[in-house]
């Protein structure tokens, strides 16, 4: 309840008792004739009492009250500060902007920027008169109910933040659109560094090898976190005691304290919110509820508070990082109680406290330690439906993501998708795909005039760009099973817009591209007006090692100058190839850690510079008119405008783009097995030989058998890493993803190859998709990483899972 004036039967106690207040602190008073006028204009009377509040203000907060009014004055404390803190201008505009939306704050009546009257610049907003809990364990309220519903609005109202659009609400540059957590990374162990050398300044032996091992883990285990779909308004600070309850009902009356709001990782918030429940209750400073019974109190536990966080954002993928959030949000208490603490030991601390709340660093990092341990053994501990033991189980039926609701029937669109690709592409694939084979130099380098009005059929039928959720709505699973109907065909992705390796940069883009690279490439892209090419492998090293790549990209004032030779990019002879995604190391990183010296930048065709070599062949193929070049880079300029994300954050766009991607090819590798096998049991059943069908030999009816069998089994696993993708990100599916890249290409091998034998000589011509259908599931044994790299990280990752077991 926000209130502009103060209900008669609370006014004479609110002169007296305002609760959580004390006098004026010496140093502290206010002067407040010289904002009589501006009182004066805001209804303000000249005769208010002014207390100051107790609790947590690093800037100070005063309450003016009167018989008739009450209101709230925050201003900037004087003396130096650090640069960026302390910001009240952002506290009003954020409060202002917010109001109008769902997410309940105080009414802001007046900010001053003028520091000449009180000193510091200051803003005004309207009392709310509400309950304060100090206490997370909320020990003064009344009943467990009333515990459950506050912290259920607790939940909803983190989830209204992180909802808001921020671009509407007018905060569009209210922070940096990504990058909030590696940013926040380097602030915190700057700070921690800082407090090091003053304890050796100070000749103080102060260890703490927890916050050492989070200042390195941190840092690489960033990948995948961070992308612009992922950027929310975040509070900075937001727990129980920031936020004022309704005195009578249980929900949210205000949110206060934006000190530290920005645009960010809603994560961090998150684990703010969940920090209490690794804490003790008799914790100094940071009481818990980690040796409570919270089910007696009526509070939820930690996997049901997310829950009711994650159904009112759909946001899956943070309840599966929220260790990862947790570690982070204990390394940045622990680097700020390091510093108080250095300042205790140096003697200038600001409370008599200090030297007690440094010591919890320790603790805390401690505590960080072990959240950064669970996220690598066991993520996603607190999604819903479940990690990997409930993978196959009869309740879970791969059909949709975590979406609140899917905008298109995704079973409707698939039999769409089947319908389009029997009545229409099947009947010329071998028209188009000749064009390629037998067509002379040009015609071969051209697209096929076939195609172009099955594209436009297929846009007009809503059939395109089904690979990106934010345009098709479906989830990983959903098209998953859409692709393998279009790797039915070897033309069967390009009729939707769906082929690689336009999809993984259109992903790219969608994800991590500023608004002007999304106009300039994304779009076009989408629209299939211009292709792309991704430049990764390189021919003189060892590419199923990434970190051996030798391209480099060196900054030269506002240009970037790139280095290399690649090979295997796939699209890069395209007639209508606009763009490459460059994937190269950063001449001045050699400092840091290996995974994060790389970056993508966006390399126009026509750039100076670029020469495409040649085209490789695939057992014989050009592949015409894709074709995979070989390119050389040459000293090619371009400006630094065209880095993707920000310079680092190369391996993790990659593995961005490399999981979903793996599913696609994988499902397109199933529906090529499928294609094989109907063929090979058709011609079965036409050819005879030694007075039986070919259909009727033993060895081919096992082969009929076991082809099912492992078709069948590759589709579920295949789905049921899709589902995993949904429920957390495809960090959340790094060991199913490196098994069906094993499994699958071999399994492919398999089915295609025994087709062919069936056919016979038929099965190796043009006569057929077999051969190439073949080679294309040989290609993918090595594409994306070899199968070998994916064995053994399977390994490694089974190898700690069961030593885990023992201890």
């Amino acid at each position: 309840m926000l209130a502009s004036s103060l209900r008669s039967g609370m006014r004479r106690r609110l002169l007296s008792t305002l609760p959580n207040t004390s006098s004026v602190r010496s140093g502290h008073e206010l002067d407040l004739s010289k904002i009589s006028p501006l009182l004066q204009s805001l209804s303000i009377p000249s005769d208010v009492t002014v207390s100051q509040f107790k609790h947590g203000q690093s800037n100070p907060t005063y309450v003016l009250s009167s018989p008739s009014t009450c209101h709230v004055l925050r201003k900037k404390p004087s003396g130096k500060l650090l640069r960026g803190a302390h910001a009240v201008d952002r506290e009003a505009r954020i409060m202002k902007a917010l109001k109008p939306t769902a997410v309940p704050v105080p009414n802001v009546v007046h900010y001053e920027p003028d520091a000449g009257l009180l000193g510091t610049e200051f803003y005004i907003y309207e009392y709310v008169e509400a309950d304060f809990h100090k206490s997370c364990a909320l020990p003064n309220v009344a009943s467990a109910g009333l515990r459950s519903e506050i912290y259920d609005n607790v939940a909803a109202v983190a989830a209204e933040l992180h909802n808001v659009d921020f671009e509407a609400a007018g905060l569009g540059d209210f922070g940096k659109p990504q990058g909030y957590l590696a940013r926040q990374t380097k602030v915190w162990t700057a700070q921690y560094d800082a407090a090091k050398e003053a304890f050796k300044a100070a000749g103080a032996d102060v260890e703490n090898p927890g916050m050492d091992y989070l200042r390195e883990w941190l840092p690489q285990a960033l990948p995948d976190l961070e992308c612009p779909e992922m950027t929310t308004i975040v509070h900075g600070d937001i727990r129980i005691d920031n936020m004022l309850f309704d005195e009578n009902s249980s929900s949210v009356a205000a949110v206060v304290d934006w000190e530290l709001s920005t645009l960010g990782h809603p994560g961090a918030d998150l684990a703010l919110l969940c920090s209490p429940y690794h804490t003790p209750s008799s914790m100094p400073i940071l009481g818990g509820l980690k040796d409570l019974n919270v089910g007696e109190l009526g509070i939820p536990d930690e996997h049901t508070f997310v829950g009711k966080y994650v159904d009112a954002t759909g946001s899956t993928s943070l309840s599966h990082d929220l260790d990862f959030h947790l570690a982070f949000a204990s390394f940045r208490m622990g680097s700020i109680l390091a510093g108080v603490y250095a300042r205790s030991i140096a003697g200038n601390a600001s409370s008599a406290d200090a030297q007690q709340a440094g010591k919890l660093s320790s603790f805390l990092s401690g505590m960080g330690v072990e959240h950064a341990k669970t996220y690598e053994k066991s993520p996603g501990r607190l999604n819903k439906l479940g990690g990997a033991g409930a993978a196959l189980g009869g309740a879970r039926a791969f059909s949709s993501s975590a979406r609140a609701s899917a905008p298109r029937d995704a079973a409707a669109t698939r039999d769409q998708v089947e319908a389009f690709l029997n009545e229409h592409v099947l009947p010329v694939e071998t028209a188009v795909l000749n064009q390629g084979y037998f067509g002379t130099k040009e015609e071969a380098w051209k697209e096929s005039v076939l195609l172009d009005p099955l594209k436009e059929k297929a846009k007009e039928l809503g059939l395109w760009n089904l690979f990106l959720p934010a345009v098709s709505g479906m989830s990983n699973v959903e098209y998953g099973k859409c692709a393998e109907v279009m790797g039915r065909s070897l033309i069967g992705s390009e009729v939707f817009n769906c082929q690689a390796p336009d999809t993984g940069n259109m992903e790219v883009l969608h994800m991590f591209g500023t608004p002007e690279q999304q106009a300039e490439y994304l779009t076009p892209l989408m629209n299939q007006e211009i292709r792309s090419a991704f430049a990764m492998t390189e021919p003189f090293v060892a590419s199923s090692d990434a970190t051996n790549m030798e391209a480099t990209i060196t900054v030269d004032g506002d240009e970037l100058v790139l280095d290399g030779r690649k090979w295997w990019t796939s699209n890069g002879c395209h007639p209508d190839l606009k763009f490459f995604i460059f994937m190269g190391r950063d001449a001045d990183c050699e400092d840091q850690p290996p995974h994060r010296r790389h970056s993508m930048v966006l390399v126009p065709r026509d750039a100076v510079g670029v020469d495409v070599m040649r085209p490789l062949t695939v057992f014989g193929y050009e592949d015409a008119p894709h074709g995979h070049a070989e390119i050389n880079f040459d000293k090619v300029r371009v400006p630094a405008s065209a880095v993707v994300g920000n310079i680092g954050d190369g391996f993790s766009i990659a593995q961005a783009r490399l999981g979903p991607g793996r599913i696609h090819h994988c499902m397109r590798l199933i529906g090529m097995a499928e294609r094989s096998l109907e063929l090979a049991i058709k011609r079965g059943d036409e050819r005879e030989a030694f007075g039986k069908k070919l259909s009727e030999f033993q060895s081919n009816t096992t082969f009929f058998a076991k082809s099912r069998i492992d078709i069948d089994s590759c589709r579920l696993m295949v789905l049921n890493a899709a589902q995993k993708i949904d429920e957390g990100g495809a960090k959340n599916a790094r060991q199913e993803i490196a098994m069906i890249k094993v499994m699958v290409p071999a399994m492919a091998k398999r089915v295609v190859d025994g087709s062919m034998q069936i056919f016979g000589g038929a099965g190796l011509s043009q006569d057929t998709p077999l051969a190439h259908f073949y080679a294309w599931a040989r290609v993918l044994e090595l594409a994306d990483g070899p199968s070998e790299v994916h064995l053994d990280g399977i390994a490694k990752q089974e190898l700690r899972m069961q030593r885990k077991k023992r201890e």
